[in-house]
């Protein structure tokens, strides 16, 4: 049982030491990354049919026809192509 405590007591006082180091460093990090207000933007997603995110080269429906999309990694792509079997290509 000493044991036991002695290990909790010495985990408590780390993340003690470890928490203020996580606070300081987050702000910090967001002031060296700054973009602009449009670039900041966060995009969802552009979704297939079967629910997972577009990538480039698949087809896109006819609907979306010259219409944008975005993948997960936040990539502009543009529906276009064929009108009868467009895909999605970078612009």
């Amino acid at each position: 049982m000493k044991f036991r405590t002695s290990i909790v007591s010495i985990l408590i006082s780390l993340i003690a030491i470890a928490a203020p180091v996580a606070l300081i460093s987050g702000p910090a990090q967001a002031s060296a990354s700054y973009q602009s207000s449009t670039e900041a933007q966060v995009r969802t997603c552009t979704k297939t049919s079967s629910g997972t995110c577009i990538r480039g080269g698949q087809f896109c429906p006819q609907a979306s026809y010259n219409r944008n999309g975005w993948d997960a990694m936040g990539r502009r792509y543009v529906c276009k192509g064929d009108r009868q079997h467009p895909h999605w290509m970078k612009p």
